[in-house]
Order: structure tokens, then sequence, then C-alpha cells
């Protein structure tokens, strides 16, 4: 008698669980209906939580502070996450915090707790070989675009070259991306290492065209916190199963290096959807001047 009591207890708690944990998953999930008229695209960019610069976000999974100017509007965790499907047609779960501002210049910050980095294999980077394998790369990702009615990639080229800077301890790169509905966008990436792993900083240049120094000053307003920078790593801490080189290939999602090598690299990665292309649609037309203020 007292088993059988047991077990009802046991399988009514276990109810109690699922039945909590299928409440949490139905409030956090993202709502997968794309806006397409410009009405629709202004409710749904309402419907999120903005908050507006200057802001230092506390970026807590990756032990670090983004220092946000006051020219951005910034989103944090899910509605990052719901902007980013809207915009995309595939969820971006890993993405922490999105910023855009006044020119619809957009960043977007996600941390892997990968271990420390090490740097000695850069000279295997080779971006010619790498912007061969991008361009077969992109095809993959129009699939699902065109299912959702999306803009296409037509063709991607460098406008920056990978570029590893000591200083910073950063790898930066910058794409020219060409669509089907005859826009472009340049869209640049930093990754910043750390003592434990290393934060995915993206940049999308905005209406005023691509600025070099947004791309560069990821790795600046972006600061991890003491005793996590990458100077602070010491013996007996964790070292990542690949090098910067083989971490750029895969960001890339690139199969160029020594397969051993990019093998550990690709265990690195959270998703296949190595770039996030982000064409403009209607950004342009709620990010700018008095729109910016009247949207909330």
């Amino acid at each position: 008698m007292f088993f059988r009591c047991y077990l009802s207890k046991a399988n009514f708690f276990i109810k109690i669980v699922l039945l909590g944990f299928l409440l949490c998953f139905k409030a956090v999930a993202l709502d997968t209906k794309i806006p397409v008229s410009e009405e629709e695209w202004n409710k749904a960019y309402t419907s999120l939580n903005w908050k507006e610069g200057p802001s230092l976000v506390n970026f807590n999974e990756a032990n670090s502070k983004i220092n946000i100017s006051s020219d951005f509007s910034i989103l944090e965790g899910k509605d990052a996450q719901q902007l980013l499907y809207w915009l995309n047609g595939v969820t971006f779960d890993y993405v922490s915090v999105y910023a855009i501002d006044d020119y619809s210049s957009q960043y977007t910050f996600y941390y892997t707790d990968s271990g420390y980095v090490k740097t000695d294999d850069w000279t295997d980077v080779d971006p010619n070989k790498f912007i061969n394998d991008i361009k077969k790369n992109y095809k993959a990702s129009n699939e699902t675009r065109k299912k959702n009615g999306q803009p296409t990639v037509l063709n991607v080229s460098w406008k920056k070259k990978p570029y590893l800077d000591g200083v910073y301890n950063s790898v930066y790169y910058a794409l020219n991306i060409q669509w089907s509905d005859n826009t472009s966008t340049t869209e640049g990436t930093a990754i910043i290492l750390g003592r434990e792993g290393y934060t995915t900083a993206s940049y999308v240049a905005g209406n005023n065209g691509y600025q070099e120094q947004l791309l560069l000053n990821l790795s600046k307003i972006h600061k991890f916190n003491a005793t996590k920078e990458y100077k602070d790593w010491k013996s007996g801490d964790k070292i990542a199963a690949a090098g910067i080189g083989a971490l750029l290939a895969s960001t890339l999602g690139i199969k160029a290096m020594k397969p051993g090598i990019i093998a550990a690299a690709l265990l690195l990665l959270k998703k296949f959807w190595f770039i996030i292309f982000l064409p403009f649609i209607w950004l342009g037309k709620f990010f700018t001047g008095s729109s910016k203020k009247n949207k909330r």
C-alpha cells in the first residue's frame, strides 16, 4: 500500500514537472509566422522588448560586458532570437544580444565555451580557398530562404580578408553579400578570444555604408571580466580542441584545412548557419530618426 502511494506521489510530481516544462517551453517559443507587409513588420517590431542605449549589457554567459552607445536600440535573449528568426526564417537560439543603430547598422553577440583558443595555426589560413568554399556553402541556406519567400544569396566576396589582431586578441573579417532582390549588404565578424572561450560578434553595415571602425570596435566595446581575459590563461586551464585558424574555418563553414584539425573545430560549432545573412527588408523604415523613438 505504501509502495503504491509512493508511486502515485512520484507520478504526480513527474506530471507537475513535465507540465511546468511544457508551459515554460510554450512561453519562450518563437513566433514562426514571418511578417510580410509593412504593417506586419511594424507590429512585429513593436511587440519586442527594446532597450535604448547607452547601456552596459551584462553578458553573463561570457563573463563579459558590452558597452553599447546611445545610437543603438538593444534586444536581449529571446527577443533578439525572435527578430533574427523573422529576418532569416531559421532559429538563432545561441544569440544573446542584438543591437541596431539609427542607420540600420546591426550587431549580434554570442559566446562559445570552448576553452582557451591557441593562435599558432594562423599560418594555415588561406582566404582564397575560404571564399571559394563559402560560395558553395551559402547555397544550402538559400533553400530555406526560398521556402520562406525571402531574398536568396547570389554571391559572396571578401570586403576584409581575415586579420589576426594580437593587441585585442581578436580575428576580424568582412563579406560582401549580393541578394536576389537587387540589394547588397556588408557583414563583418570579430572572434574575440577570452580565457575560457570566445565571443563571436557580428556587424552588418547600415544605410551609411560599411564602416570598418564599427567592425574593429566590436573587440573594444566587448570586454571580458577581470581574470577572464585572454591574457589571464594559466597552466591547467582547458585548451580548445582547435586553434584559431581551424576555428575560423569552421565559423565560415569551411572544410579546407587538415581533416583532423577541422573535425575538432567543427565540434565547437553550435549551428550550420555559419554566417548571419541579414537583408534589410523593412529595417530602414523603423530605425531612423524619430521613427526609432516612436516604435515603442
